[in-house]
């Protein structure tokens, strides 16, 4: 009897807490974006619902395209009108306050007034009980590119060496579009694919098409590649692997005039890269490219006695300095293979995410 009546206080404990704790949905509202809600009442063809931030609504079906069930603890960030902000497990939320449970301090009622920002952050980005945004770029290293693809609406641009500038636009979850210029030797343009095929792999593939503005400068470059990324947001490595076409050079002795064609590599370009986080604001990152260009022979008489082809390379590595939106990167270039100086150039660039 005494087991009974242990087992029934336990089951009318577990109820009780069902029932001080709601159940929490993540929805897709056709052209508003994610929205995290308590369903207050469903009708056979309107939903009404109390969200997370814009307060209490009722939707019609139709205009809701997916609807989750989230069954893990949703963890917060909550920033204050103070400038500091509040970490922890979502308990509940009405129109004037929220409840929130935090690892400090227990049990919160934080009201409405109070609030400046809610963001939904993983587990993971809580540590000692401070909240650690994620790395605002995990879908490039210095230029190149990982296989982690932007999010539909997300946009970033970049600056390196005030020169060289581009921009990157999430068209879908999974296909992004780009482009830039080199102040004024040359354009680029770089669309992007990319999709998570388990937790710590993705796989994607691209364009790199890039021609110079000044005809006699031979810059021309048009690459298909693919990518597989292995490892998180915070830590992985990336091997990228293209074939495609670049400018090349020759000389008519004759003529004593130099010209320029488009034509087949003889071998596949690649890309080594990685990125680590060691701080809550930095990152080592390394990006190294190798690849084939022709070196033109000539005999006595200055005349083309063929070809071969040299593998070059440009090696580099340095930091990222980070902050929620933006990033700082520094780091040194080196070029490898035939002639190559025996010092590297520093390299810098600044990336908005909005």
């Amino acid at each position: 009897m005494k087991n009974y009546w242990i087992a029934l206080f336990l089951f009318v404990s577990l109820v009780a807490n069902a029932q001080q704790k709601p159940t929490f949905y993540s929805i897709r509202v056709k052209d508003q974006g994610t929205w995290l809600i308590k369903i207050l009442e469903r009708q056979a063809q309107t939903i009404t619902l109390e969200d997370l931030i814009l307060g209490k609504s009722t939707l019609s079906n139709t205009q809701i395209s997916e609807e989750k069930l989230i069954q893990e603890d949703l963890y917060v960030e909550l920033g204050l009108v103070n400038e500091q902000s509040i970490v922890g497990i979502l308990q509940d939320f009405q129109s004037a306050s929220i409840q929130i449970l935090t690892e400090k301090t227990g049990l919160l009622d934080i009201s409405r007034s109070q609030i400046k920002s809610i963001q939904r952050i993983e587990k993971e980005q809580i540590q000692g009980g401070t909240y650690v945004f994620p790395n605002p770029h995990p879908t490039r290293y210095f230029f190149g590119p990982s296989a982690i693809p932007l999010k539909k609406g997300e946009k970033y641009f970049q600056n390196a060496y005030i020169l060289a500038n581009s921009m990157q636009v999430g068209l879908t979850d999974h296909l992004s579009i780009g482009g830039g210029v080199v102040i004024p030797f040359l354009f680029f343009v770089t669309p992007k694919i990319g999709y998570q095929v388990s937790e710590h792999v993705h796989v994607g593939g691209g364009i790199l098409l890039a021609n110079s503005f000044i005809n006699d400068l031979n810059l021309g470059v048009g690459v298909a590649y693919g990518s597989l990324t292995l490892g998180s947001r915070e830590h992985n490595v990336t091997l990228n692997a293209g074939w495609g076409a670049t400018k090349q050079n020759s000389y008519d002795p004759v003529s004593y005039q130099s010209s320029s064609s488009w034509g087949m590599a003889d071998k596949p370009m690649f890309t080594l890269s990685g990125m680590t986080r060691i701080s809550k604001r930095c990152m080592l990152i390394t990006e190294n490219w190798f690849f084939s260009v022709k070196d033109y022979r000539y005999d006595s008489m200055g005349n083309t006695n063929g070809t071969k082809s040299i593998t070059n390379g440009i090696m580099s590595g340095g930091v990222r300095i980070m902050w929620k939106k933006t990033s700082l990167d520094a780091g040194i270039l080196s070029h490898i293979g035939v002639g190559s100086p025996a010092m590297g150039i520093p390299y810098l660039d600044y990336v908005i995410k909005f």
